[in-house]
């Protein structure tokens, strides 16, 4: 899993049939270590209904398939999960 942040989204009036009802959103890459955005962003299909600026956890490749258990859809990263904080403890 991936860590992001949604920054944007898109507006489509054709999709291929599969992706109808599904958000696809703009996200962008935070480095875990720091909390900042990376610059790198890309395109995430969104099943859950995430609001702009919220941090997300994202799949891509076949991982991404798999938030569509019923359906087989044409998905490269997926938001799979809204990330509400973050600890990775700090070393003396």
């Amino acid at each position: 899993m991936f860590y992001g942040k949604v920054i944007g989204k898109t507006y489509s009036n054709f999709k291929h049939p599969s992706l109808e009802g599904i958000a696809i959103k703009i996200i962008e890459d935070v480095d875990i270590k720091t909390g900042k955005l990376t610059g790198k962003k890309t395109l995430a299909l969104d099943p859950l209904g995430v609001s702009m600026g919220e941090y997300i956890g994202y799949e891509v490749s076949t991982e991404a398939t798999w938030a569509f258990p019923d359906k087989l859809v044409p998905a490269d990263t997926t938001i799979t999960a809204i990330i509400d904080s973050v600890d990775i403890g700090v070393s003396d």
